[in-house]
């Protein structure tokens, strides 16, 4: 068995001098550093926040999602060797210095938001009003669609924010066990997304035969939710629906192996995602 004074070490390992000696290209922005190849993913000491896929924890964290270690392994790996260590271990995750900080306070309408889903993205005007009339979804003061994000007790806990201009925007406001979600009858099964955009696609394009299901949306590649849920319900068909793209298959790959009774449901190959096919299936 591992003590905790070895674990607290592992944990406290500094991450940009153990990535610099596993040969990995790092690059500098303002205090923190990300990792060439995966610009979205931030470090500072001992932290990482990788934004794309909302995920955040220490180095042994970072160790076990980024290589797939497992914990003992992880925790091996970087108390085998002399690495620096952070003094104290952090519980905030790095920032990006240039981030804007965001209000999220409500705006007097969703004019903006009704036309972004409904034009942009394919989505039925009564499908985005009856989440607007539910409290699912609301605009801010800067445009933005805001997804509500509540706890399995329909508590408010955060949001899935996405912009609503020509540069694309992403934002979850809570790092946890939950995502957005709409549940539909009796549940059976329970279907993973990576956003709630693609959450809904997904719905409209098969509305009449979803009568038992979850909807949930990872806000990202929170593969933690899925664990979470799957602990709280066995019993059901778990369902991971992601993209079509190479972290989307990693992502399949490395939850079988953690869940072997998972199930694929994803998009026709030719398109990337369940918007690409709502908006470009029927062309």
């Amino acid at each position: 068995m591992i003590n905790q004074e070895t674990i607290k070490q592992a944990r406290q390992t500094d991450l940009v001098a153990y990535l610099t000696a596993k040969g990995e290209e790092l690059k500098r922005i303002g205090n923190n550093y990300t990792l060439k190849k995966h610009d979205s993913l931030f470090i500072k000491g001992n932290m990482f926040c990788w934004y794309s896929r909302s995920q955040q924890g220490n180095a042994v964290d970072f160790l076990m999602y980024y290589y797939g270690m497992t914990f003992k392994q992880a925790v091996e790996e970087l108390t085998q060797q002399t690495f620096p260590r952070v003094s104290e271990v952090s519980d905030q995750p790095p920032r990006l210095s240039q981030e804007p900080l965001q209000t999220h306070t409500r705006a007097e309408n969703e004019k903006r938001v009704i036309g972004y889903l409904c034009k942009k993205r394919g989505l039925k005007n009564s499908l985005v009003f009856t989440l607007i009339k539910q409290n699912k979804l609301y605009q801010d003061t800067n445009g933005n669609c805001n997804f509500v994000i509540t706890d399995w007790k329909e508590k408010t806990i955060g949001a899935e924010i996405v912009g609503t201009g020509d540069t694309r925007y992403k934002q979850i406001t809570t790092h946890s066990t939950y995502g957005f979600h709409i549940s539909v009858g009796e549940v059976t099964d329970i279907l993973y997304f990576e956003s709630a955009i693609d959450l809904l696609s997904c719905y409209q394009l098969y509305q009449d035969r979803f009568t038992h299901h979850l909807f949930v949306s990872l806000g990202g590649l929170n593969g933690n939710i899925v664990s979470e849920l799957y602990k709280l319900h066995s019993d059901k068909k778990h369902w991971l629906c992601v993209d079509n793209d190479q972290a989307g298959t990693d992502f399949i790959q490395q939850k079988k192996e953690e869940i072997e009774m998972l199930h694929t449901f994803r998009p026709p190959t030719a398109f990337k995602d369940w918007n690409d096919y709502l908006c470009n299936g029927s062309k």
